[in-house]
């Protein structure tokens, strides 16, 4: 992993990767390079902040062979592209509703902020323009 990390730190100063809470504040998601792609970030839920929630599934997967699965430990980002603007054409899935929200753009605000945004604010009313939180150990 700290090979990914210090690939993504070639890119910029600050990158993404790390743990952020989410804009409702009810979950940590930790960003960090997918899978064999040191460059191209993911994001999967590493905590729920609400305690009822704290064993939820993803019941709302399209593909009804997931609905079991915890969210917790779910990849929800993926496939974010470094640019000279932030990480591009993304996608994140939303366990709330079971719908994949694509052609996303992750950008630094800060070292701290991470906004989530989608070209010419085409995302879903409800989601809008998200800004997320980065923990600090």
């Amino acid at each position: 992993m700290w090979v990914g990390i210090m690939a993504l730190a070639g890119i910029g100063a600050t990158t993404p990767a790390g743990v952020w809470v989410t804009q409702d504040r009810d979950a940590w998601v930790r960003i960090a390079p997918c899978p064999g792609q040191t460059a191209v970030l993911c994001g999967r839920v590493e905590r729920l902040l609400d305690p009822a929630e704290a064993s939820a599934k993803d019941e709302h997967n399209p593909d009804p062979s997931r609905r079991h699965q915890p969210v917790t430990g779910l990849q929800i980002l993926s496939d974010f592209n470094p640019t000279a603007q932030g990480w591009t054409d993304g996608k994140i899935y939303d366990p709330e509703d079971g719908r994949t929200h694509t052609g996303l753009t992750l950008r630094l605000e800060g070292k701290d902020r991470l906004i989530i945004s989608k070209p010419l604010g085409v995302l879903k009313a409800e989601m809008g323009r998200q800004v997320w939180t980065r923990m600090v150990p």
